[in-house]
């Protein structure tokens, strides 16, 4: 059976570092299987693979971005109150309906391949569809295993599934696109087999979460859900909690697959072929975009720990005030503090990190480098979506980012088909529409917090200085650098100059911050001390 409600379960902040631990691993994974990959297919060939990616994401964000959430919470609540049965029925009725839903998508995306790329704007990116399909169901069922034990504060599982996905992808992947090139195939079909490699990494991935419940939960198997109703409490509150998340992942995912949309269809409207078009979109999403995500997908972690302590704190009514307020400036400076450096340094030293990345794709290189320079003035705004709306879904307004969300993506929207159609401005179109959309996000999540939790955000001064330290110490990082750069005659670009202009960043922000915090320690003693002093005036006088 179950274990114990009392047995002691790892602690939260534990959980939230293995899965940062684990995500982190994940990216430089998928940011180093591009590499080769891109070698091997070249842009239009990256362009079929993140076609038929892009549209796989969205599919697997409506089938289970909101349910692991909604069913860690359920599994949580039950066996924090000892009810072990409830929380076993929770997985049973979970897993029936993540089967049932990964089913249809899997069915949908294979049936309906050859329509969808047309309606992108790639036809022969149906094969890939095609081939990454069966990955819908796998990640539905390993969502639900996944879910299952993140209930239960055992977030280890998650973690190494997740690594086993991103390792199949990378060396199967690369294994297949191999092996077909050798074989003569085409470009689309090259591009298949290497999705087939993120298909069966998910299939072993499944395999490992059902081994591992098996083994740690001998006595509790997997009946079939029964049909005295016990589905019917469990599917209510499970899909109530599910809907709000899943829609607002989704907003998140169609921004996606509209930028894919767009940019196909607006270049080939202006006179780029379908080959041309869907090779830019190839350098497009496989070198600047990978770089420019790795920093905000980070962020989640900074979410995680920041909801439940902001909801402790809002439960205390006025007595909590301190702690909210103290908690949600951590969040928004710790966000900020990581942001303004790396937005920086990848908009001024774009070709260097991509020329390290990308050696042997010179002409790719130099495409993407204005893109990726554009999209890392996003960093800070993209990181800030993902904070503000914990801060949201805490204060108990959890569909409020839905309407940031969807009034960004309008914003997105309309700027992407002016830009990607306009003269002069092509692919760039692309990156500045990324900015607008975080940018109206953020704007639209903080007018929100202060109209419904105030006391989340810091006073003007305190605002004024979360933005203007971390930016002005960036500014001073990055400038330094480049001066040191043109110092010692660093024109071009080798990969021991971008290891050194990166480390010479970190170390320039990080003595700067260093040296005002020392500094910062001093003022709190002196400002006790003088009101101290007035304090003691008075009750003498």
């Amino acid at each position: 059976m179950l274990r114990n409600h009392t047995t002691k379960r790892p602690s939260f902040l534990s959980g939230v570092g293995i899965l940062t631990l684990s995500s982190l691993t994940v990216k430089v994974i998928g940011l180093f299987y591009r590499i080769p990959l891109l070698n091997y297919l070249g842009t239009e060939g990256m362009g079929y693979f993140n076609t038929a990616y892009e549209l796989y994401a969205l599919f697997c964000v409506i089938s289970t971005a909101g349910l692991p959430v909604a069913m860690s919470v359920l599994i949580a609540a039950f066996e924090a109150e000892g009810n072990t049965r409830d929380a076993g029925r929770v997985f049973r009725v979970s897993l029936a309906l993540f089967a049932g839903v990964g089913g249809v998508g899997t069915l949908l995306l294979w049936g309906l391949s050859a329509p969808f790329a047309a309606l992108l704007g790639s036809p022969l990116s149906a094969a890939c569809m095609r081939a990454i399909s069966p990955t819908v169901f796998l990640i539905c069922l390993s969502s639900a295993f996944r879910g299952y034990f993140q209930g239960r504060r055992s977030m280890l599982p998650t973690a190494i599934s997740q690594v086993m996905e991103a390792a199949g992808k990378l060396f199967l992947g690369l294994a297949f696109a191999g092996l077909a090139l050798s074989r003569g195939e085409s470009l689309p079909a090259a591009a298949a087999y290497a999705v087939l490699g993120l298909t069966v990494g998910t299939a072993l991935s499944v395999v490992y979460l059902l081994c591992h419940k098996t083994l740690t939960d001998r006595h509790a198997p997997l009946p079939a859900v029964s049909a005295d109703g016990e589905a019917r409490p469990i599917l209510k509150p499970l899909l109530a909690t599910a809907i709000p998340v899943t829609v607002s992942a989704g907003v998140i995912s169609l921004t996606k697959c509209i930028d894919l949309a767009l940019i196909l269809r607006r270049l080939q409207a202006v006179g780029y072929t379908a080959s041309e078009a869907t090779a830019l979109y190839g350098c497009y999403s496989t070198l600047a975009v990978p770089v420019f995500n790795i920093l905000p997908s980070l962020t989640t972690s900074v979410a995680l720990s920041a909801t439940p302590a902001l909801s402790a704190a809002l439960r205390e009514g006025k007595a909590g005030i301190p702690a909210l307020k103290k908690t949600a400036a951590s969040a928004l400076g710790v966000t900020l503090l990581l942001a303004f450096p790396a937005a920086l340094g990848i908009s001024v030293f774009a070709e260097d990190i991509l020329a390290l990345l990308f050696r042997g794709q010179p002409e790719a290189v130099a495409q993407a480098t204005p893109w990726l320079s554009c999209l890392g003035l996003s960093v800070p705004a993209a990181c800030l979506t993902t904070v503000t709306g914990a801060m949201l879904q805490a204060a108990g307004k959890a569909h409020k980012p839905i309407i940031s969300m969807l009034l960004g993506v309008g914003a997105k929207t309309v700027t992407a088909y002016i830009l990607l159609g306009r003269e002069g401005w092509g692919m760039a179109g692309a990156p500045v529409s990324s900015l607008l959309c975080d940018t109206v996000i953020v704007v639209c999540n903080l007018i929100f917090i202060a109209r419904y939790a105030p006391d989340m955000l810091p006073t003007l001064r305190g605002g004024l200085s979360t933005v203007a330290l971390p930016a002005g110490m960036a500014v001073g990082a990055v400038t330094l650098t480049k001066l040191l750069r043109s110092l010692l005659g660093w024109q071009t670009v080798t990969p021991l100059h971008t290891i050194a202009t990166v480390v010479c960043v970190a170390c320039f922000y990080g003595a700067g911050m260093l040296i005002v915090l020392l500094l910062g320690k001093q003022l709190p003693t002196d400002k006790k001390k003088e009101t101290n002093h007035e304090q003691a005036h008075q009750r003498t006088a």
